[in-house]
């Protein structure tokens, strides 16, 4: 009697952990993930729910990026990894995600790049177990337009919002208390499909610095008309309110706080002047109608 009531009592506890393990497991499958996007006009990232089919980091990995590389289900978003880019193959070490992109990566530029590696890097990092994304390509160290590394990347290196509002920083200089100098700061700020991010850095120029030691280097007056980028020059089109220099402002530091700002961006290595659609030859006595390159010389951190 004894040994039957034992042998129930077990059955009943296997019972028990078999349905317990079958929650577990139903509980880990229902896990939902983020797969990003990036939306219609290229502006900013979007996601869509994804419950994947896999439990373990190494299968996760496999088959997140396998759904990065397919079409999404709404119609209208973009895949993040565009089909003319392959990855050849990545790696996991410890913590640390590797993506060895083909060479035809190296054709994204600008705003579309940094979408790309967004969509990418927020979908993989919610895999636990990876905390950092690293891109390379044809296994050397992704390097963006200013020549820096891109270097390990968490999900918190890109911040969106709802309605693909994008926060991205951005750095910008302005003159030194002298006029003679230039000076950074780093700012965040938020874009959407209605402006590029060539318009809101110049908006923010315009509308000077309320910190302490940063001056305005745009007069009074200035608007911008008109601003584009290709093939990596930005050609920045102001009224004529733009050549009315500022009173003790130097005018390398008034052309060059426009100037280093845009060159920060990703996708931009030049810029051209315009003024009312026209190049002008001179702004004062300096030669205004050449294409200008960053200048850091004129930096207060590099006196």
């Amino acid at each position: 009697m004894k040994r039957l009531l034992t042998m129930i009592l077990l059955s009943m506890v296997l019972l028990l952990i078999s349905c317990s393990n079958k929650t577990d497991q139903t509980e880990v499958s229902k896990k939902e993930y983020q797969i990003y996007y990036i939306d219609s006009k290229s502006s900013g990232i979007v996601s869509e729910d994804y419950a994947p089919n896999g439990q373990t980091k190494e299968y996760l990995v496999q088959e997140l990026l396998e759904v990065l590389q397919s079409d999404p289900k709404n119609m209208v978003y973009k895949k993040a990894i565009p089909d003319n880019i392959s990855i050849k193959d990545y790696s996991i070490i410890d913590n640390q995600l590797i993506i060895n992109f083909d060479s035809n990566y190296s054709q994204l530029e600008g705003i579309p790049e940094v979408l790309c590696r967004a969509t990418v890097v927020k979908t993989m990092c919610q895999i636990t177990g990876i905390d950092f994304v690293l891109f390379n390509v044809n296994g050397q160290a992704l390097i963006d337009s200013n020549g820096v590394q891109t270097g390990l990347m968490t999900s918190e290196s890109f911040i969106e919002n709802t309605a693909a509002e994008t926060n991205y920083k951005v750095t910008l200089y302005f003159a030194n208390e002298t006029g003679d100098l230039l000076k950074t700061t780093t700012r965040n700020i938020y874009y959407t499909d209605t402006a590029p991010i060539e318009e809101l850095v110049i908006n923010q120029l315009i509308n000077g610095s309320t910190e302490m030691g940063l001056y305005s280097t745009i007069p009074d007056g200035t608007t911008l008309l008109n601003i584009s980028t290709k093939e990596r020059i930005c050609y920045v089109d102001f009224n004529e309110k733009f050549l009315d220099s500022i009173p003790g402002i130097k005018d390398e530091v008034a052309i060059y706080s426009v100037v280093n700002s845009l060159v920060e961006l990703p996708g931009i290595n030049k810029v051209q002047f315009r003024i009312n659609g026209q190049i002008v030859e001179y702004y004062n006595n300096t030669p205004f109608d050449v294409l200008f390159e960053r200048n850091l010389s004129i930096n207060e951190d590099n006196q």
